[in-house]
C-alpha cells in the first residue's frame, strides 16, 4: 500500500470524517449518518477458491469496514459501510469490490447458519431452534441454506475513495468491463456498479457538500497538481483541524510547515512559511555556489530573512550531504 492509501485509510477511519464522505455518497450532503451510530468492525474476509487447483482459502483485508446502526422512523436500521482506498485506477475494482461484498453477504449468512447450530437440536432430521420460548423448525430447504424464509442479510455499502490526480478513466461497473456482443446477453448478465468518490472528477461546487474539513481535503487533492496553493489561499486563514492538514501534507506531499496550536492549523501561514523556506533554500544555493563561507552564509541568511541561527543551520546541514 502506497503512502497515500496508508495515510488515507487513517485518515477516513475517524468516525467524522467516515460519515462525512457516506453522508456526501448516499445523501447528497445532507447529514444522516451520524458519527457516534458507527462501530468499527472486523475488516477480514474469506476467499474461498475454486477449481481443480483451489488450496486453502485465503484472507482478504477490506480498508476500513464500519457497521451503522440508527433509528430511522422508529424503526432500527442496520447497513455496513465499507471504504476502499486508491491512489492509482484500479481497471478490475468492479470484481475486485464485487467480491468483498459477496464475501461479507455470505459471512453472513454463515453466522446465522452457525447460530442456528448453536441453539437448535437435531430431532427426526430437521433442527428446532430456540426463538424467546418458543420452538420453531427450520424446513429442509431451510436447513439446506442455513436461512430461515424471512431472514434478511444487512445492507453492505461499498465506496471507492479516489485520491488520485489524474481522472478515473477505469470502469465504474461490471458491465463495463463485460465484452458483449449484443444486449440480449448484457440483460441477463447482473450488473455491479463503483461507488466512486474521486476529488478529481468532481465539479468545484460539489466540495460545499461536505460537513467536515474533508471537503477542503477533496478539494487540494483535485488541484494537487496544478493549483493547489490557489486552493489554500481561499481559505483565508481559516484554520484546519490537524489530522486533515497532516494527512495532506503526508498523502498529497504539500510539504508544508506549520504549527499545531489549539483551534487548528492555519494552512495559509503554512504555506508563507514554506514558500520563505523554499526561497532561503535558493539563496543557499546561490552563495554556496558562488564560494560563500558557510559562516558568510549564515549571517546574510539570519539578516535577510530574520530568521533564528537554529533555523538556518536545519537548513544548511542536510545540503551538505
Amino acid at each position: 500500500m502506497g503512502v497515500i492509501d496508508t495515510e488515507g485509510k487513517k485518515y477516513l477511519s475517524d468516525n467524522e470524517i467516515f460519515a462525512d464522505a457516506f453522508n456526501y455518497l448516499v445523501y447528497d450532503g445532507r447529514q444522516v449518518i451520524k458519527a457516534g451510530e458507527l462501530r468499527e468492525i472486523d475488516t477480514t474476509e474469506l476467499a474461498v477458491p475454486y477449481g481443480n487447483n483451489a488450496k486453502a482459502p485465503v484472507q482478504k483485508y477490506r480498508d476500513i469496514l464500519k457497521l451503522w446502526n440508527a433509528m430511522m422512523d422508529d424503526d432500527a436500521i442496520y447497513v455496513i459501510l465499507g471504504a476502499e482506498l486508491q491512489d492509482k485506477v484500479h481497471y478490475g475494482m468492479p470484481v475486485k469490490d464485487g467480491l468483498y461484498d459477496m464475501l461479507g453477504y455470505s459471512k453472513q449468512i454463515e453466522e446465522i447458519r452457525r447460530s442456528y447450530r448453536k441453539q437448535g437440536e437435531e430431532t427426526g432430521g430437521k433442527i428446532t431452534a430456540e426463538e424467546g420460548s418458543l420452538k420453531i423448525k427450520l424446513t429442509s430447504e431451510e436447513f439446506l441454506s442455513g436461512l430461515r424464509k424471512g431472514d434478511k442479510l444487512i445492507p453492505i455499502i461499498t465506496a471507492v475513495v479516489y485520491l488520485g490526480d489524474s481522472p478515473w478513466d477505469g470502469p465504474r461497473s461490471l458491465h463495463d468491463m463485460l465484452d458483449f456482443k449484443n444486449d440480449m446477453i448484457r440483460n441477463f448478465v447482473p450488473d455491479y456498479k463503483l461507488n466512486l468518490i474521486s476529488p478529481v472528477d468532481m465539479d468545484d461546487g460539489e466540495f460545499a457538500k461536505f460537513n467536515t474539513d474533508l471537503g477542503f481535503a477533496m478539494e487540494v487533492i483535485k488541484h494537487q497538481s496544478t493549483d493547489a496553493d490557489e486552493v489554500i489561499s481561499r481559505t483565508n486563514h481559516r484554520k484546519i483541524d490537524r489530522d486533515t492538514a497532516v494527512f495532506l501534507n503526508t498523502a498529497v506531499k504539500l510539504n508544508l510547515e506549520y504549527e499545531e496550536k489549539t483551534g487548528g492549523i492555519d494552512m495559509c501561514l503554512a504555506m508563507e512559511k514554506k514558500q520563505q523556506r523554499d526561497e532561503i533554500n535558493g539563496v543557499i544555493k546561490f552563495l554556496r555556489s558562488s564560494g560563500t563561507p558557510e559562516s558568510d552564509i549564515l549571517t546574510k541568511v539570519m539578516e535577510s530573512f530574520n530568521v533564528t541561527r537554529e533555523y538556518v543551520l536545519a537548513l544548511l546541514t542536510p545540503q551538505k550531504a
